[in-house]
């Protein structure tokens, strides 16, 4: 394994490279970095040369000097394939990843081959009454609960788990998901002329990405097929790596 590291617009750019055979980008998702696909390396090695990323702000990637956009991240891998001379690598995006994956895709079709697109998210999803219900109450909170024994930020933090943990947990990086949750991708899923596979979990938990997301998706994009890992969550790379790998490899 080559633990290395690329400078991409004057930022650090931390990779992995291993296997042989067709070039395979891994993108992972929010909150991951490169280790969340160690599990798939092996089984996939001995068919691709395999180039993990971490994001830039996750991982040993360094965090983005500003805030960053779906189509920042997507820059950053277009520039990363041309400085690494990948011809038409096949790229795999989970979650954020498959966010950046599709915005690749869309702005740059003959720069890669397929696509694969993991438990995708980038459509918006109908805002339930609930999001928007737990939403004003944090916002209230503040200033009507004195912090007795911490109490506030509990409530407050159960609050904004309905939103999503990840705002709360974001830190430096709170504008930049702020940016990405806000883009929806509709469009630049249509425009998508790349042979693509999706994998979901048919139990995916989160909103952004739930099956009936990678449903809209397959019927978005022209030249796609969908595979159902049952009994999976939103981390179906995790949860049956094997299944997975089965259906990246037959689909290659």
């Amino acid at each position: 394994n080559d633990f290395m590291y690329l400078d991409i617009d004057g930022g650090s750019v931390y990779y992995q490279e291993t296997g042989s055979g067709r070039p395979l980008i891994l993108l992972h998702g929010w909150g991951q970095d490169v280790s969340s696909f160690w599990g798939l390396v092996p089984l996939l090695k001995n068919k691709f040369r395999l180039y993990l990323i971490d994001l830039p702000g996750f991982g040993r990637s360094e965090l983005p000097k500003k805030s960053f956009t779906v189509q920042d991240y997507a820059d950053v891998i277009k520039k990363f394939i041309k400085q690494k001379k990948l011809e038409k690598p096949i790229v795999l995006g989970h979650s954020l990843g498959g966010r950046v994956a599709i915005k690749l895709a869309s702005s740059n079709p003959n720069l890669i081959d397929k696509l694969i697109l993991e438990g995708a998210a980038g459509i918006k999803p109908k805002q339930g009454l609930l999001k928007i219900g737990a939403y004003i109450p944090a916002k209230i909170f503040r200033f009507l609960i004195p912090n007795i024994f911490n109490l506030k930020t509990k409530i407050r933090h159960k609050f904004y788990k309905v939103i999503g943990s990840d705002y709360i947990n974001a830190g430096p990086l709170r504008e930049t998901l702020k940016n990405i949750l806000a883009e929806d991708l509709t469009q630049d899923l249509k425009k998508i002329n790349n042979e693509t596979l999706l994998i979901w979990g048919d139990r995916d938990p989160n909103p952004q990405s739930s099956i009936s997301i990678g449903k809209k998706m397959y019927r978005l994009i022209k030249n796609s097929r969908i595979e159902v890992i049952e009994e999976a969550g939103h981390f179906p790379h995790l949860e049956n790596p094997k299944m997975f790998a089965y259906y990246v490899k037959e689909f290659v």
